[in-house]
């Protein structure tokens, strides 16, 4: 994990999915 940048080339959704399911997993625990 050199930079941040290298870890998002390994998911396949887009940041913004990505932040919406995070919102989501804190929203509904």
């Amino acid at each position: 994990m050199n930079s941040p940048a290298v870890s998002y080339k390994n998911h396949r959704f887009p940041p913004q999915i990505i932040a919406r399911a995070v919102w989501l997993y804190f929203r509904f625990p």
